[in-house]
């Protein structure tokens, strides 16, 4: 089966205590932070997808049953009548109209690896932090839920690095998904600092890192409303109800190409 590699950036600029894009709960309002842009490989066979905010289809109309086309078309319609109570429309326009979330034969829950690297400069209370982020989502609508695991094979694998590559960047989703739009695996990389001159990101911007990348593991894409916190650059805490209810319609439909002619 052909992959789809999906890369998620998230930028976070340490202007106040709290900043642009994860966790949640009732903290000093940050200024808001620019993201990241997100760089996409180059598709080589077999074809990888990068979502949610970059990608190529590469499944040809031509041929499609009427039925599959018909079932598309339903798809993409039920999206259009919820309007802006939800954006599940700005995965469609950067996956090429692919809808990607977990679902298939995968149990309820989500296995959860943390890699701690307590070696790192800025280290303390950061696995603390990503645990909160991760917290933030339970009892989503998804229907899937994450739990702590040291297994060698898991969901999602959390890692932490000095910094990331991009500037002010202090989170990275990488999301891998097959042909049919189901999600296989993420990582998720954490950065402690946000370029070699800062200070250590506060406790609450990690922790808001954390649970909008968190929010992109499950398959969430960027909203463009600030008080979002899958906002690339929101001051939120915690998953709004238009986060909730974006998530509850990517799991009510079906995954895979939506695209129609």
């Amino acid at each position: 089966m052909s992959q789809r590699t999906a890369i998620i950036v998230l930028g976070v600029a340490l202007s106040v205590i709290i900043l642009g894009r994860v966790s949640r709960a009732p903290a000093p309002t940050p200024a808001p932070v620019p993201e990241a842009a997100v760089t996409a490989p180059a598709v080589t066979r077999p074809p990888r997808h990068l979502g949610p905010l970059a990608a190529t289809l590469n499944t040809p109309l031509l041929g499609t049953p009427a039925i599959d086309l018909n079932a598309r078309l339903a798809t993409r319609r039920r999206i259009e009548r919820e309007g802006g109570r939800v954006y599940l429309d700005s995965m469609l326009a950067t996956t090429d109209s692919v809808v990607i979330r977990w679902g298939g034969d995968h149990p309820p829950t989500l296995t959860v690896r943390f890699e701690p690297d307590s070696s790192r400069k800025g280290w303390q209370g950061a696995l603390d932090d990503a645990r909160t982020g991760m917290r933030s989502w339970a009892d989503n609508p998804s229907g899937f839920a994450f739990r702590e695991s040291k297994d060698s094979v898991v969901d999602v694998v959390v890692r932490w690095n000095t910094m990331l590559e991009e500037k002010s960047q202090l989170g990275l989703t990488v999301v891998t998904w097959n042909a049919a739009g189901i999600i296989e695996s993420a990582i998720v990389t954490l950065g402690l600092f946000q370029n070699p001159d800062s200070i250590p990101a506060p406790p609450p911007v990690r922790r808001r890192v954390a649970a909008h990348e968190f929010g992109h593991v499950l398959g969430l894409p960027h909203s463009s409303r600030l008080d979002d916190l899958m906002h690339s650059s929101s001051p939120v805490l915690a998953p709004s109800r238009r986060d909730l209810a974006t998530l509850q319609l990517l799991y009510a439909i079906n995954p895979g190409p939506v695209r129609t002619p």
